[in-house]
């Protein structure tokens, strides 16, 4: 009850069915409660902000005008540590190769990559045209996964996290033996060598007497490559006169392979190591970790008109960061109030701690009082941020926890109060996109089902209750949102001069059956037809008007047409970069790409004996991050499973199959091991997004979230560091008997009945 929140007990009792009348005066009771005891900065916002079509939840401007929350999205989740990197060193955000540019590339050079699982839509398509069409795919990845087995004609098995080493050895080999366009260096980057260092830089810092071990003694051979990464020295050397001897390279890094300490280190060496290359700005030449361009990218080929809410910003933290960049405004640096969010890694640690941040942040660390928790429909928070263990501590440990959400997930399941919420399906209406060249009708199919209602009517029914103009809160009529949705609809017609083209002819009568205002306008196709065909896809052909070549003018002309870097070229000595980040407090990187050990507990070089195994988190094609984790079909498809080389099960006596216990400094799971000959030796993964289900007499996961083994680490711009967590995997002898993931039952509120 609300007199006795008994937060223990979230998480392991029994529900008991209530009213929608009730459950929202419970909740803005206890929203009042906290606000005039404690204020806006004792409740947690474990929701996104309200940012878009997909992602618009109305609560969050409920609490803005209530006087803000604290929010834990400080940093980056899905783009590791590539930001910062791509922003200095090339001046640009998202560049990325367009599908039918990438038949160009004689060779495909990937990091990390398995488009089959990560990247939806044609994305892996694309790739086996692009080998079909004569271009050859290598894939640098610790185990054999979907996209190598099916597209790659080579498969390159590397520890997870030394990418870094990996590339700087074969750039040392290249410039011993004279395998790199010095010409494209002098003309276009700064920094490679003491010839070419920005003025007033020290000219011992360059990257080519690093690499030598001019200054410290030790040349970053090969051989020194291989003792880190694991990958033969040979092989470095063999791949390393690949690229050189190859005219026309493609290289593509997984956002993966900088979810590690220090990420932003990998991120330098792959830029060097394309600038090294030679030949960006020219068709079939390519640096990118964003896929193709129909995925992520900065300039869209379609556009859906802006239908989200457009209400006041959160007052505990009013700055407005880059969309890419969550860590503090620099515009007002030394404003105290421009780091208030808390980031994803340390959130549950911080809360428990009282204080979150750096002592090096302007005014320090900063205190943090906890009271109540919203768990948006949009975030599964508890299961998707480290170090859960310490995230259930928390959500038993403050005054109160509501939730709203299609699902009884994880983060549903430890609460007072669950909302269920109504699905895509049942409310829709608008046209968006999520891909470059498409436009999506996503129509309403249903109403919504049994007792559940759409964020919408939560926030303006709470708003009511605490004294809150509903319409400051949802600002816009799903009506409303509908119009704005189809009139801002637009396609772009011309890549050089960004024009674009309203797609819809909207007339009075379709105004008229919407019940808005609005003015008629000519487009492509009608309202009508474009419900029914379902979609507007882009026609494109090779070498067409929309065709994009990252960097094609500056390297036409560099003086007419610099980057936006500090010195107008590509930056291969970068203090702005590592003055940024170094800033930040959460790790340290040099100006220039080095292998280093960013973090003493985590990552190659700090495994102990007691856990001597690095963790790595692949995506799984049973989920998309934590949803669908509760489909059955897709639980027997694709079981949770721990997936280790057949080296490391043998030296513990596992067999494929056989009960495994994983353990780390922060918490344990059970799983079946999958015991394969294609794993790197020294790691093991849990794929990402499985449901937490906690044997509450053991402590131990049965459910297989990896965030229950995964440290709480912070790196760089604050992104977090997935990559290297340390582990111990042994056969399990206990009591607990693991059924097959398709067997367990889905968890469902005890004590609810249909």
């Amino acid at each position: 009850s609300p007199d006795s929140p008994n937060g223990e007990m979230r998480g392991k009792d029994e529900w008991e069915r209530i009213s929608w009348e009730e459950a929202l005066d419970y909740i803005a009771d206890e929203m009042k409660k906290a606000y005039d005891a404690y204020g806006s900065r004792s409740i947690l916002a474990a929701a996104y902000d309200d940012i878009g079509d997909t992602y618009f939840d109305p609560v969050i401007c409920l609490l803005n005008n209530l006087g803000g929350a604290v929010h834990h999205d400080m940093g980056t989740v899905s783009l590791g540590a590539w930001p910062l990197p791509e922003l200095f060193m090339t001046g640009g955000m998202l560049a990325a190769p367009d599908s039918l540019a990438i038949h160009e590339s004689q060779l495909h050079f990937h990091f990390g990559n398995n488009w089959m699982a990560n990247k939806g839509g044609n994305t892996a398509y694309q790739l086996q045209n692009a080998r079909e069409a004569g271009g050859r795919v290598v894939i640098v990845e610790p185990w054999l996964n979907q996209t190598a087995a099916a597209i790659a004609d080579e498969w390159v098995p590397i520890i997870p996290g030394t990418d870094t080493a990996f590339c700087i050895g074969m750039m040392y080999h290249q410039i011993e033996n004279g395998l790199y366009d010095q010409e494209f260096l002098d003309k276009y980057c700064v920094g490679f060598d003491a010839d070419h260092m920005p003025e007033g830089a020290p000219k011992e810092e360059n990257f080519k007497d690093y690499v030598l071990g001019t200054y410290d003694g030790e040349p970053k051979t090969p051989e020194w490559a291989e003792a880190i990464c694991g990958v033969p020295a040979a092989t470095i050397r063999r791949l390393a006169e690949e690229i050189a001897d190859t005219e026309k390279v493609n290289f593509f890094a997984g956002q993966s392979t900088t979810k590690i300490p220090a990420g932003e280190m990998f991120a330098q060496a792959f830029y060097t190591l394309a600038f090294m290359h030679g030949g960006l700005g020219t068709p079939g030449n390519y640096a990118s970790w964003v896929g193709l361009h129909e995925g992520m990218s900065s300039t869209p080929y379609c556009l859906a008109g802006d239908s989200s809410n457009g209400a006041k910003k959160n007052p505990v933290n009013p700055m407005t960061p880059p969309l890419v960049m969550s860590t503090p405004n620099w515009t007002e640096i030394d404003d105290p109030s421009s780091w208030e969010k808390i980031d994803f890694s340390e959130c549950w640690q911080s809360i428990l701690d009282g204080a979150y941040g750096r002592d090096t942040w302007p005014g320090g660390k900063k205190p943090i009082d906890i009271h109540v928790i919203y768990a948006g429909g949009y975030e599964n928070s508890l299961n998707s941020l480290p170090n859960a263990n310490a995230g259930i501590e928390v959500f038993r440990k403050v005054d109160f926890v509501w939730g709203a959400n299609p699902f009884f997930d994880p983060s549903r399941q430890y609460c007072d109060i669950v909302l269920p919420v109504a699905t895509w399906w049942e409310k829709g209406n608008l046209a968006w996109t999520n891909n470059s060249e498409t436009i999506y009708w996503a129509d309403r199919i249903m109403e919504p089902l049994y007792e559940s209602k759409p964020e919408s009517y939560i926030a303006e029914e709470l708003a009511k209750r605490l004294d809150v103009d509903p319409s400051k809160v949802n600002t816009m009529t799903d009506a409303e949102r509908t119009y704005a949705s189809l009139a801002g609809a637009a396609y772009m017609t011309d890549q050089e001069t960004m024009a674009y083209t309203p797609l819809l002819t909207i007339t009075q009568d379709d105004i008229d059956e919407l019940g808005v205002e609005g003015a008629p306008q000519e487009g492509a196709m009608t309202v009508a037809e474009f419900k029914e065909r379902g979609f507007y896809k882009i026609q494109r052909s090779k070498g067409d008007a929309l065709t994009s070549i990252p960097y094609s003018a500056f390297y036409a002309d560099p003086e007419a047409s610099p980057l936006a870097t500090s010195t107008g070229k590509f930056e291969i000595y970068c203090p702005a970069l590592s003055g940024y980040v170094n800033s930040v407090g959460y790790s340290q990187i040099a100006p220039i790409a080095k292998w280093q050990i960013g973090d003493s507990e985590q990552g190659q070089g700090t495994q102990t004996e007691e856990f001597p195994l690095l963790l790595w988190t692949p995506h799984s094609l049973r989920r998309a991050h934590t949803v669908n984790d509760n489909v059955v079909s897709l639980r027997e498809a694709f079981p949770q499973e721990c997936f280790m080389s057949a080296v490391d099960a043998e030296a513990r006596g596992i067999e494929n199959g056989d009960p495994v216990l994983m353990t780390s400094p922060y918490g344990q799971v059970l799983r079946p091991a999958k015991v394969m000959p294609t794993i790197v030796p020294g790691a093991v993964a849990l794929q990402d997004g499985a449901w937490i289900r906690i044997d509450e007499e053991t402590g131990i996961d049965l459910g297989g979230d990896p965030n229950i083994l995964q440290a709480p680490k912070s790196s760089g711009e604050a992104s977090q560091s997935w990559t290297g967590t340390l582990v111990q995997v042994e056969k399990y002898t206990g009591d607990i008997e693991l059924m097959p993931d398709k067997n367990c039952p889905i968890v469902m509120p005890v004590g609810v009945e249909e």
